[in-house]
């Protein structure tokens, strides 16, 4: 598979636009990363509620335990006095922190694949399909010409068709960069300079598949 064009100067732009595409793709996974951990510092809120609860409930343990028993009156008033405490225990305490933890890390995630495919959809959607259709044209091309020209007699008439194709579909400010009289070449029979804008138009050269031809003179 022909993933980069033969002139120097598209393929030279192609391998930057790639290399910028992997650059982007790094600042967008980079920069989800750092969503994520910033939001994930709020989850000290969360586990200092969790620890508050659990200090709560040790206290209230050690309170328990430490109740004398067989004092009249003191002792059975004191077993009351814990046992309405258990009713206010930590537990909520920790039960809202574990349910904050977890809704932090939830918003830090969809925060973080938010801030990362936004971007990086953007421009794939916009880099991708022109991709994709640099590397489909010269496959198709290539893939054309070299079937072609593996029976020599059809040289000429590939070089016709490529030519017939420059002059009907590229604009004639274009053609008149490889030929300065176009209908004067079609005429003459001189397809070189047309098929050679024709390839080029698709990132491949003349001399490739066709050997060294005469370039178009000042």
């Amino acid at each position: 598979m022909r993933l980069y064009p033969d002139l120097y100067g598209r393929r030279f732009a192609w391998m930057l636009a790639d290399l910028l595409m992997l650059a982007w793709i790094y600042l967008c996974v980079k920069a989800g990363l750092w969503v994520n951990n910033l939001v994930l510092q709020l989850d000290a809120l969360a586990q200092g509620v969790i620890n508050a609860g659990k200090t709560f409930d040790s206290w209230i343990a050690s309170f328990n335990q430490g109740i004398p028993n067989g004092v009249p009156y003191l002792s059975d008033f004191l077993h009351r006095t814990a046992a309405a405490l258990k009713i206010h225990s930590g537990d909520s305490l920790i039960s809202a922190g574990q349910a904050g933890s977890r809704g932090i890390h939830l918003l830090a995630l969809i925060l973080a694949i938010m801030v990362t495919a936004i971007p990086l959809l953007f421009a794939v959607m916009i880099y991708a399909p022109r991709r994709a259709r640099l590397i489909s044209d010269m496959r198709g091309v290539h893939v054309t010409l070299r079937r072609a020209l593996a029976r020599p007699e059809l040289e000429l008439q590939m070089l016709e068709i490529l030519a017939g194709r420059a002059i009907y579909t590229m604009p004639y400010n274009r053609l008149l960069e490889y030929s300065r009289n176009p209908a004067e070449d079609w005429y003459l029979r001189r397809f070189e300079p047309l098929a050679r804008a024709e390839l080029e138009r698709h990132g491949l050269s003349v001399d490739r598949y066709f050997g060294t031809r005469p370039a178009l003179e000042a």
